[in-house]
């Protein structure tokens, strides 16, 4: 009697220890230490737990089939391809050939025939200028010119009856050639009175009006020539390593959600001490005039590429807790399809794609759709659709 009441006592005191030793292990500790050790603790162990579950569905499902409804996936195969990272410079639109009209000689305006945004050609009339004083000055050289040849004429006539001094005749005649040469200069001032347009292109940057006075080598309006134009951009002195004349761009232009292709034509020879940056050209054939000048562009630098790289979309890489990266795979089990976790080793990440370095193999299954729904051996039901 005494034994048995000894065991019953001896058994409840068990039950004591082992209660107090549960309620110990699963009281949340106060520090922040221990709280995250705890933390990391239960997730281990819901982790265990929901392999455990997994594993046990799976048997259930394989030795009665049809009883569990698996999760629809949609797979995509593994292949190579060229990775290219980018980084984006921003650039501006300038026209490739910029002609300033001026005027040679002083005068004032008369008239203009263009306005900005006309489209011109080369040798078209652009402005005529008020040459009056010119047109007077000419006059009153042609009357002295009249006189200098009639001296000039009876000098000669004298001269070659031997009457007369030789340094008469000979200032008789450099008079007269004095005012021809004046002549001809005060024509050609006249003819420059109306300025014609240099080359073709569009006119921009009208800097004067009608009335007011030209003076020579004034910029009076810019010819843009649209048909080829330039995208220059400032780089940061970084990249001058990377970058080479010839090397293949892409550039953006947002505002036309347009983009093209082209090669670095230009690189400047100088570095911009203020912000450490150095220029680059790209030029362009402007076949539907779309492209106008000082319109934003993007230009997209390769700073990273590797060749035949095994690349998959970035959000296909999932994370375990302790940050270890992986992917869900497809591994075909007889009849039925299993889904497997890869660990691998991921590179370069850009635009939504991601370079796996090591963990998948050319033409591996990879789940693309569904893959964050289930777990490691888990049966799933494949996609047959595209």
């Amino acid at each position: 009697m005494k034994k048995g009441i000894l065991s019953l006592i001896l058994i409840i005191f068990i039950m004591i220890s082992c209660d107090n030793k549960n309620k110990k292990e699963n009281t949340i500790p106060n520090d922040l230490t221990g709280k995250k050790e705890y933390l990391k603790k239960k997730k281990m162990e819901l982790m265990k737990l929901e392999n455990e579950i997994s594993f046990l569905e799976s048997q259930i499902d394989s030795l009665e089939p049809g009883l569990k409804k698996h999760i629809l996936v949609t797979t995509e195969k593994v292949s190579k391809q060229d990775f290219k990272r980018y980084s984006e410079i921003q650039g501006v639109v300038k026209s490739d050939e910029v002609t300033k009209v001026s005027a040679e000689i002083p005068g004032r305006v008369l008239r203009i025939f263009v306005n900005n945004g006309d489209r011109v050609k080369k040798g078209q009339l652009l402005i005529k200028l008020d040459v009056e004083s010119f047109q007077k000055q000419l006059e009153e050289l042609q009357k002295s010119y009249e006189l200098a040849k009639d001296i000039y004429e009876r000098q000669q006539r004298l001269w070659k009856k031997n009457i007369g001094s030789e340094i008469q005749f000979l200032r008789a005649k450099n008079n007269k050639e004095r005012l021809e040469k004046g002549i001809e200069s005060l024509k050609i001032q006249l003819r420059k009175s109306k300025i014609y347009a240099p080359s073709s292109g569009i006119i921009d940057n009208k800097h004067i009006e009608e009335g007011e006075l030209a003076s020579p080598g004034f910029p009076l309006m810019m010819i843009l020539n649209t048909a080829k134009i330039k995208v220059t951009a400032d780089v940061p002195e970084n990249y001058l390593s990377t970058i080479h004349k010839g090397d293949e761009v892409t550039v953006k232009f947002p505002s036309l959600n347009m983009e093209t292709k082209g090669k670095i034509t230009l690189i400047g020879s100088t570095i911009n001490p203020t912000n450490r940056t150095f220029s680059i050209e790209t030029k362009f054939d402007n076949h539907k005039n779309l492209l106008k000048p000082n319109l934003l562009a993007i230009v997209l630098l390769t700073d990273y590429f590797v060749p035949d790289a095994l690349v998959i979309p970035s959000n296909l890489v999932q994370y375990e807790i302790s940050g270890k990266p992986f992917v869900m795979t497809i591994e075909k089990d007889r009849n039925i399809y299993r889904a497997r976790k890869k660990y691998v080793v991921a590179g370069e990440e850009y635009n939504g794609n991601i370079v796996i370095i090591e963990g998948l193999k050319e033409n591996d299954i990879i789940i693309s759709k569904g893959a964050r729904s289930i777990s490691d051996n888990e049966i799933v039901e494949v996609s047959t659709s595209k």
